[in-house]
This record gives structure tokens, C-alpha cells and sequence, in this order.
């Protein structure tokens, strides 16, 4: 035990004092766009501790808490974290989200709940070993805390913070890391590319199949986008656009969302009687293309062709061409490494869904990048093949944070890190959207890093955190304040 833990009551007492403040959060529910009662619970603690709440027009809050006495002239540092929770509620439970509390069950070794939703540890753990460690005698300097809101949700309340909240301070250490012992200096930029174009029809003539793949792993478009998993609306595709004989398409749907790598995708196709011998051998002949690309990546994944009734309607040629045009020239997949940081993503993209809605067919694309320019240069690609085959896009997104290994706050908690735990940290970029890419900005100067405790599975109900990372986390927070305590501006 180092000096630091021990004059922080030990590991019991610490992980015993996180719990606490993480099990008030758990008691309120708080989703994305509906924090306010843990917003209330937050104000509550931050007046306990001496500061003074501040809540702006989105719901985000903040307070300015005082240094400890002769900490006065040491530089003002900023703990940031966000307040809302991805509610992922296992099927069949009966969890609601926006009423329910979260039960937090710590057993062997773990932090969970009770099975029925997730854990919310992203990112209210940070949280709570904020407002822990603020209630303990530390020899820091001034800090400001601030609690965004639907951070889960294309960060959207850091998005709204106003400027002068981040002016004045020289440090902003964000809690919502994953991993202990990683400092992260650098995310990935975010575009959120719908394409749409109206759907024309005319009347089918023919036998129908269905043609449909399941059962693929998908996973995170940042995240899991290295792993060579295969993408079925990008697989379909290739199916359709390779037959050889006349055919009509009735449907083709797939995906999940922007940002989630597709698990299935399925297309009703009507071709000739004449003709259904052939499609059953081009079927097979793909399918076992596929079985060879991806029975590592995707063990699970299920093909099928079933015939179906006939419709009455098709869609038109041109919006059958049109859409297979978009679909198979869309980008997809790892595009470019890091050079500042090995084996992390640069830039890639994700075809992540294709449906049909209001009388329109629509695509979802999303782009992460470190690098603006390799945005630019797909957004372009994509805006053209959009443009030439008749599709209207729609864009939203967030900046690149463009850090370096030899930001002075990630050196900072390396060094203390060193110290407290005997292991040195990893510092890297992450290919995924932060909240600093926001804040650096409205604050260009800011010396920003992100940490925070291990967290397993997030965003499922299976979350949980391993209690022993808890105590090193907070002496990591409390060992850098103080470091930041004896500097002077």
C-alpha cells in the first residue's frame, strides 16, 4: 500500500466510499435526455462540498470548488465526466428505464447490476470517484467539475457548453476511460451520413426468394472496426450486383443503426421461373465465398434462400441500380493507421443500415477519422455517388481531437501512475468520438487527457467493473491533483 492510499483510508474504505456515491447515482434513473433527477442528486453533493452549482440551458452542470489551504496559486484544473447512461435492458425483464433504479451488485470481484439492465459504470464511476476523492483532505489546487448531459448521444450536451466554463483553467482530466492503465490524448472525428432517395415501383412479374444473412458478430463501428468482421448489407450486395440474368428487387433491409456494424441484412428478390435454377447456384456459390472469408471472424453467421409469395410491386430499375450503386461503392472498413500511435485506427467507415421509410429507400454511413482531410476525402466520394445516382444526404458530426504522446497531462498521470501502482501507463488515441474534440474547440489551449477505471462490456447488460481498479483509480486522480497542487502559475 503506498503512502497516498494509506492516507486515504486503504483500499476497503476507498472502494466502500466510490460505492456509496455510485449507488445514489444508481437510485435515480438518468438516459440520455433525461439526467434531470441525477442532475438535482449531483447539484446536491457539489453544494455539500463547498461549490456552487450552475446549470446552463441543456442541463449540464458545474461548480468551482476552492483550493486547499496553500494551494492557492496552483493552477485551476478541471474533473469532467457525463451524467447520461446507455440503458441497454436485457429482453424479457420488464426494466424501464426512464422509471426504474439501477440495483448495483458487488460480488466476487465485480461491480454489476442485477442483471436486468446495464450497469451505467460508464461513466458514473468516474463521477462518483470525483466526488469521493472531493470530499477527502487533499493537497490540490482549484477545481471545477462539470457534468455533461446526452454525451452517449453524438455528445450533445458537450456540445453546448458554453466557453467561458472551460476559460481559466490550464488542465481538463476526463473520467470516461475504459481502461486503467491507458491515458488516451487523442479520438477519432465523427460523420453521420444518411442518404435517401424516393422509392419508385412497378408491378412484379416472377418467382420471389428471399435472400437473407444473420448471425454476424457486428460490434462497434469504432471499436471493433479492426477485427475483419463481415458486413452483410456489403455482402448482399455483392450477391445482387453479380447476377447474371434479368431480376427484380422488392426489399432490401439490413443493419442496426449508423454506428453499429450490421448483424444482418435480407433482400426479396423476383426473377424468372426459368431463372431460379441459376439463382440458386449463384446463391450457393456465394455462400460458400462467404463461409471461406469469414468463418473466423463471424463463426455464426447463417445464409439463406427461401422462397416466398410474389408481391405485387418492385421497385423501379432505376432505384434498384441506384441503390446498389450506393451500397457497393459506399466506404467500409479499416482505411488508414495511426501514425503517432501503432495499432490504433485512423480513419475508417461503417455501412451500418439500409431500410425503407416514408414512401423512401435510406442508407446510413457513418465516418470516423483522426485526420480532417481523410473525412473530407470520403465525404466527397460519397456526396458525388450519392448525387450521381439520385440520393439526397444529410450529415451531422463532431471535430477530431488531434493529440500527441507527449501531452504534459498524460505524462503527468504516467508519472503518478508509476508511483502508486508499479506499472506504467499506455498513452494512445482511441478510433472513437470524446467529448474533449469538443472542448478543444472552444479551448485550444486546454491540456486535455481522458482515465478512468476498468469497465467490461458497456453498454450491455452484462457491464461490470472489476473493485480492485477502483482503489488505483483514485489514487491516480488524488496523486495528480496534488502533482497539480504544487505547480504555480
Amino acid at each position: 500500500m503506498t503512502e497516498l492510499t494509506a492516507r486515504l483510508g486503504g483500499p476497503e474504505a476507498i472502494t466502500a466510499g466510490i460505492l456509496e456515491e455510485f449507488r445514489g447515482m444508481c437510485a435515480v434513473p438518468h438516459p440520455s435526455h433525461g439526467e434531470q433527477a441525477e442532475r438535482e442528486l449531483l447539484s446536491r453533493r457539489l453544494e455539500a462540498l463547498g461549490g456552487t452549482p450552475a446549470a446552463d440551458a441543456a442541463g449540464n452542470l458545474t461548480a468551482d470548488l476552492p483550493a486547499a489551504p496553500g494551494c492557492e496559486g496552483a493552477p485551476l484544473t478541471i474533473l469532467q465526466g457525463h451524467m447520461d447512461m446507455v440503458c441497454a435492458v436485457r429482453p424479457g425483464s420488464g426494466y424501464v428505464p426512464e422509471r426504474d433504479p439501477i440495483r448495483p451488485v458487488a460480488a466476487d470481484g465485480f461491480l454489476r447490476s442485477d442483471g436486468r439492465s446495464s450497469l451505467g459504470a460508464d461513466n458514473g464511476l468516474g463521477n462518483a470517484a470525483v466526488l469521493w476523492l472531493l470530499g477527502q483532505k487533499l493537497s490540490r489546487g482549484p477545481v471545477r467539475v462539470i457534468f455533461t448531459v446526452a454525451e452517449e448521444v453524438g455528445l450533445a450536451g458537450a456540445r453546448e457548453v458554453d466557453p467561458a466554463w472551460l476559460a481559466g483553467a490550464k488542465y481538463l482530466l476526463n473520467t470516461d476511460g475504459f481502461h486503467l492503465g491507458t491515458a488516451v490524448v487523442g479520438s477519432a472525428g465523427g460523420r453521420r451520413e444518411t442518404f435517401s432517395r424516393p422509392l419508385a415501383t412497378c408491378p412484379a412479374a416472377g418467382q420471389a426468394f428471399t435472400v437473407s444473412l444473420s448471425g454476424f458478430s457486428g460490434g462497434h463501428s469504432g471499436d471493433d472496426i479492426h477485427r475483419g468482421r463481415g458486413n452483410p448489407v456489403k455482402a448482399l450486395t455483392t450477391l445482387l450486383a453479380g447476377l447474371p440474368f434479368p431480376w427484380q428487387l422488392a426489399d432490401f433491409s439490413g443493419g442496426q443503426a449508423h454506428n453499429a456494424i450490421p448483424t444482418w441484412a435480407s433482400a426479396t428478390v423476383v426473377a424468372d421461373r426459368a431463372r431460379c435454377l441459376d439463382l440458386r447456384a449463384a446463391f450457393a456459390r456465394w455462400a460458400a465465398e462467404l463461409e471461406t472469408a469469414h468463418r473466423d471472424s463471424d463463426p455464426d453467421f447463417r445464409a439463406e434462400l427461401k422462397e416466398v409469395p410474389t408481391p405485387e410491386t418492385v421497385w423501379d430499375d432505376g432505384c434498384l441500380a441506384a441503390l446498389l450503386a450506393l451500397t457497393g461503392g459506399l466506404s467500409y472498413g479499416v482505411r488508414r493507421w495511426h501514425a503517432d500511435f501503432p495499432g490504433v485506427v485512423s480513419a475508417s467507415a461503417n455501412l451500418g443500415r439500409v431500410w425503407t421509410e416514408n414512401g423512401a429507400v435510406k442508407v446510413a454511413e457513418f465516418l470516423r477519422c483522426a485526420d480532417p482531410a481523410d473525412e473530407a476525402d470520403m465525404a466527397g466520394a460519397h456526396r458525388r455517388l450519392a448525387e450521381d445516382n439520385g440520393f439526397a444526404v444529410a450529415a451531422t458530426g463532431y471535430p477530431a481531437w488531434q493529440g500527441t504522446p507527449d501531452n504534459p497531462l498524460a505524462l503527468l498521470l504516467d508519472r503518478v501512475f508509476r508511483r502508486e501502482t508499479g506499472r506504467s501507463m499506455t498513452i494512445s488515441a482511441v478510433h472513437v468520438g470524446l467529448e474533449p474534440s469538443l472542448f478543444h474547440v472552444k479551448a485550444p489551449e486546454l491540456v486535455m487527457a481522458v482515465s478512468g477505471p476498468d469497465i467490461l462490456d458497456a453498454h450491455s447488460p452484462d457491464e461490470r467493473a472489476p473493485l480492485a481498479s477502483l482503489p488505483a483509480y483514485a489514487a491516480l486522480l488524488a496523486g495528480t491533483l496534488e502533482e497539480i497542487g504544487r505547480q504555480r502559475d
